[in-house]
């Protein structure tokens, strides 16, 4: 979908018709261009794409080095973390010490270093550079910091979530702050907008101020919203089995929100993560805010067979995957590829299918033994992983009533306690409509944990949790 002209630019070329002629409005084909070279969401003012439209990568260059710059003034000079002390002899060392893997806990470098990583992403991409421009941006980003910014040596494991799961969160979220703004608000309503997207965003919003972007009027582009999108609340009890029944699990409480950003399985795509799902959850008792999350977004697709009711696709998905809880952890940055099918029925529902092929890049996995090896303050294996995905749905309109995801990943240990993880996940959920937008269900979910050492004896370990909810759609 073209990027939408404003109508303030589309007068400049109403006016160069030819006397006589009834009055068109249209875009000069060298603006029209310019607006199609941009990302679709690229916040360039108009008199910025007129007098310098494209890109600005060396503006964005500059914003990654800043936010490094920023983040270890605070560490340093504020925090007075000890990693934080640096000079040019410990610039020396981290480069003769070369890449290891660090010993941080599993929040702080699956979930904390994703959310760093999308802040490099988002300077790039809201200096009007594509996906794929924003990448390699995101990835120097991590770099400079495990060089220059701590006197600790780099970590493998930290460039790795830092750029992978940096792209697919800061993307997300810069998308999400999209279907926040309204270039037309104005007063309190305009407020709340720029500063709901600048926490959502939070480089996007700096740039925004800095541009004079929160106070220009003019009509939002129509590619902020996509064609298709759902959101709903979940809140409800769970019951936590740490290797044992239900019976004596641990009693919690946890609230859900989900989004589904456009269509993976029919409609148009043309740029990655123009189709995203995502979920996160907060649940009482745990260690961690968040105790799960999982992204995934469609990158490339290609249609195999479309007909009224069937359309049956080929997908490159990326996925962030975050589990965290008081009986297992389990999360990295994964590649899928697979079939994704829909069947329409002719009563207005639908049934969603996904096979998948799971190659992760990076996965980490609860170990009893990790700090044996040498890895203190560590309590998980790390390591790249193959696998598959299931996940099924069965949709009336948009309320996914039923649910089913099954899937089996066999993790080649790397760093940690030696050997392998063989993992094993599946929940099945029903959500049933109640009255309008409320709806109730439930959702049964088994984690197996299948642990082969080198030097230690196998470990074989199952969880169960069981959750009971009020949804709100």
């Amino acid at each position: 979908m073209a990027r939408s002209v404003p109508s303030s630019v589309m007068a400049l070329c109403a006016a160069r018709l030819s006397p006589g002629q009834e009055t068109r409005w249209e875009p000069c084909p060298p603006v029209a261009e310019a607006y199609a070279a941009l990302p679709a969401d690229a916040p360039v003012r108009e008199d910025e794409l007129r007098d310098n439209p494209g890109p600005h990568p060396w503006i964005a260059v500059g914003e990654v080095t800043a936010i490094n710059g920023v983040v270890w003034t605070y560490d340093r000079y504020i925090a007075k973390k000890d990693w934080a002390y640096i000079s040019t002899s410990v610039w020396k060392e981290n480069f003769r010490t070369g890449f290891v893997w660090d010993q941080d806990g599993f929040s702080t470098n699956q979930f904390a270093h994703p959310y760093h990583g999308g802040l490099y992403y988002t300077a790039a991409r809201d200096n009007g550079l594509p996906f794929q421009a924003a990448v390699p941006l995101t990835f120097l980003g991590s770099l400079q910091w495990e060089l220059f910014a701590e006197n600790e040596p780099p970590s493998a494991n930290d460039l790795i979530n830092t750029t992978v799961g940096g792209v697919a969160m800061g993307e997300a979220l810069y998308r999400l702050s999209s279907l926040v703004l309204d270039t037309e608000a104005r007063g309190r309503q305009r407020f709340v907008r720029e500063l709901t997207a600048g926490v959502l965003s939070p480089m996007r919003g700096i740039n925004r101020v800095a541009r004079g972007d929160v106070s220009h009027h003019g009509p939002s582009p129509t590619e902020w919203w996509p064609e298709d999108i759902a959101g709903w609340a979940s809140l409800g009890y769970l019951k936590l089995g740490d290797g044992r029944s239900l019976a004596w699990g641990e009693d919690q409480f946890f609230i859900q929100g989900t989004l589904r950003y456009g269509d993976m399985y029919r409609g148009a795509h043309h740029r990655p993560f123009d189709a995203f799902n995502a979920r996160v959850q907060f649940t009482s008792r745990e260690s961690s805010l968040v105790s799960h999350a999982r992204l995934q977004g469609l990158l490339v697709k290609s249609t195999l067979w479309s007909a009224e009711r069937d359309e049956l696709r080929l997908g490159l998905l990326q996925q962030l995957d975050y589990t965290d809880t008081l009986a297992y952890e389990v999360g990295g940055q994964s590649l899928n590829a697979g079939l994704l099918h829909e069947h329409k029925f002719p009563n207005r529902a639908r049934l969603r299918t996904a096979l998948l092929v799971d190659g992760s890049l990076l996965t980490g996995v609860t170990s009893e033994h990790t700090d044996s090896e040498g890895n203190e303050g560590r309590d998980y294996d790390y390591g790249p992983g193959l696998g598959f995905q299931l996940q099924m749905a069965y949709l009336r309109e948009d309320w996914e009533v039923v649910t089913l995801e099954a899937g089996a990943e066999h993790v080649v240990v790397v760093d940690g306690s030696g050997g392998a993880h063989r993992v094993h996940q599946a929940q099945l959920q029903v959500d049933l409509p109640v009255y309008r937008n409320l709806g109730m269900g439930s959702q049964l979910n088994f984690f197996r944990r299948h642990s082969r050492f080198d030097a230690f004896p196998s470990v074989t370990k199952d969880t169960w949790q069981l959750r009971i909810f009020v949804s709100l759609h």
